[in-house]
C-alpha cells in the first residue's frame, strides 16, 4: 500500500509539472496583453502589441489558460492530500 500510494504521489507531481508547462503561454500571453494594455501607450516594443484586438484576444486567451491551469494544478495538489491523509491514516491505524 505504501509504495502503491508514493507510486500514484509521484504519477500526480509529474501531471503537475506538465500542466505548469502547458500554463505557461498563458501567463507570457496575460503578461503581455497587460503590458500592451496599461503601459505601452501605443509604443509597445512589438507592433503587434498596439493592435487593441490583439491584446484583448491575448488578455482573454492567456487568462483563460491560467484560469485552466489553475483549476487543474489545485485539483491535482487536491488528490496528493487526500492520499497523503490516507496513508497518514494507513500507518496510524
Amino acid at each position: 500500500m505504501n509504495n502503491e500510494s508514493e507510486e500514484k504521489i509521484a504519477k500526480l507531481q509529474k501531471q503537475l509539472i506538465i500542466t505548469s508547462i502547458y500554463e505557461a503561454p498563458g501567463a507570457v500571453l496575460l503578461g503581455l496583453g497587460m503590458y500592451a494594455k496599461f503601459a505601452a501607450n501605443g509604443k509597445a516594443f512589438l507592433p503587434i502589441l498596439n493592435n487593441p484586438t490583439a491584446v484583448n484576444a491575448m488578455l482573454i486567451i492567456g487568462a483563460a489558460i491560467m484560469l485552466w491551469g489553475g483549476t487543474t494544478v489545485f485539483g491535482i495538489l487536491k488528490q496528493i492530500e487526500k492520499i497523503k491523509k490516507e496513508k497518514i491514516s494507513n500507518v496510524i491505524s
